[in-house]
């Protein structure tokens, strides 16, 4: 419990303030009556005006020695400038310059890093002495100042900062020599920095408390290393992959061959494959970027081939050239007669194949046609028609298969015929020795 002088009257007066806030009734007619609402001496008439200063509430709360929370604030009364209250104004940020390997393989630079520390003559006071340091007349050593304006909705209280002491209520007659009343004083310290392996430009790397230091408030600051990678010519960076572009002349192009290239890793023979055409790329494996997160993974180092085709050739490369061409030519004119020739060979087997069936119908009709003539027996008449349809559809059949079934056929009707002509004659003799 405080026991500063004074203490309990303030504790009073805000414990009345809360009983106020807490009940509906009374809060309507304080903001509409003030204080002479409450104690139901209001007549309706004159202008308000505050009973409590602003300044005494704000320090019953956040004052020095004589507030509740003594102590927590500037000495002397409420801190009215914020802007130190943290130690975001104690981040340091320093940018460090790498190459495209380092960024690349990472490593471990030395650096030289300037930072802010409480001045130990001073002890962060700003002053020569402690008798240097006076109470600031124009805020009374409050740091600013208050307006209070009674609103529709209440008592609205204005504070503003105090231009002569800057809100720290005080003022020093006589600075620090060795820091000039900032309190603070600049100090260069070298320092190791880790570089992962495949950071990208930009790549931000915090490390906590090595920032500025402020040895009053006990706060220190953190350091932030934003990494920014140089450009390598010849060679740029998508991802965890690598590009590059190279020239090879027509006549590699067409038929392959093996170039020197630069990488990361230095000189490498990459293999051009035969045949390969403008904008096409060929890569060499796991030589592009670690993953930052994940080392292990790396990716690839792609080329894009620029095939060179010479505008002005001597006569003796323009007769290579041209004795090419004619080459080129000549195989297209075979290809064509080889197609004609194989497609006349396939048309004379067909033709051959047709004769072959049309023959062996023949011979059938005349076997046939002799028989019937000489034995006298039933004729089996072959229609001209349906002759014409079974040349029609050998013709449109050459396999093996379909002149076996035909040949069966022919066997099978001759064979019926003749056991038909021997049975004719059986009945014949038989009738011949009845008779």
């Amino acid at each position: 419990m405080n026991k500063t002088p004074g203490a309990e009257e303030k504790f009073k007066e805000i414990s009345a303030a809360y009983e106020v806030l807490s009940d509906n009734e009374k809060r309507s007619l304080y903001d509409r009556f003030g204080e002479a609402g409450l104690q139901g001496e209001y007549d309706g008439s004159g202008d308000y005006s505050a009973a409590v200063d602003p300044f005494e509430v704000y320090n019953a709360f956040f004052g020095g020695s004589d507030g509740f929370f003594g102590g927590m604030g500037e000495p002397g009364g409420f801190n009215f400038n914020l802007r130190n209250n943290g130690s975001n104004d104690l981040d340091i940020w320093y940018e460090l310059h790498l190459n495209f390997e380092e960024s690349i393989f990472g490593g471990e630079r030395e650096i030289m890093v300037s930072y802010l520390e409480t001045c130990n003559d001073c002890g962060g006071t700003g002053a020569k002495t402690s008798s240097c340091i006076k109470s600031c007349t124009d805020c009374g050593g409050k740091g600013g100042s208050t307006k209070s304006k009674r609103t529709p909705f209440g008592v609205a209280i204005e504070v503003s900062t105090c231009s002569s002491c800057g809100g720290k209520g005080k003022i020093i007659t006589e600075k620090c020599r060795r820091c000039s009343g900032y309190c603070k004083v600049k100090v260069k310290r070298s320092m190791r920095v880790i570089i992962p392996p495949g950071v990208a430009d930009g790549f931000t790397k915090r490390i906590r408390g090595e920032g500025n230091v402020d040895k009053k408030r006990g706060f220190a600051g953190d350091l932030f290393v934003v990494l920014r990678i140089g450009v390598k010519q010849g060679i740029w960076r998508d991802g965890l992959n690598l590009y590059s572009k190279i020239n090879v002349d027509y006549t590699e192009a067409i038929l392959g061959t093996v170039v020197k290239v630069e990488t990361v890793e230095g000189i490498k023979d990459l293999r051009i494959p035969c045949g390969i055409q403008p904008g096409d790329a060929v890569k060499l494996s796991r030589l592009g970027v670690p993953d930052v997160n994940k080392p292990s993974v790396r990716g690839d180092h792609h080329f894009i081939v620029n095939v060179l085709i010479p505008k002005d050739i001597s006569n003796k490369e323009r007769e290579l050239i041209e004795e090419v061409a004619s080459l080129k030519v000549s195989k297209r004119s075979c290809l064509s007669d080889g197609m004609h020739e194989a497609g006349e060979s396939k048309e004379r087997a067909s033709i051959k194949q047709t004769s072959r069936v049309a023959s062996l119908w023949n011979s059938v009709k005349t076997f046939l046609g002799r028989r019937e003539s000489r034995e006298g027996f039933a004729s089996i008449t072959a229609d001209a028609s349906s002759a014409s349809l079974l040349r029609s559809h050998c013709k449109s059949y050459s396999s093996l298969l379909t002149v076996s079934y035909f040949t069966i056929f022919v066997f099978t009707l001759i064979w019926t015929l003749m056991r038909r002509n021997k049975n004719c004659c059986i009945g014949l003799n038989h009738r011949k020795h009845t008779s």
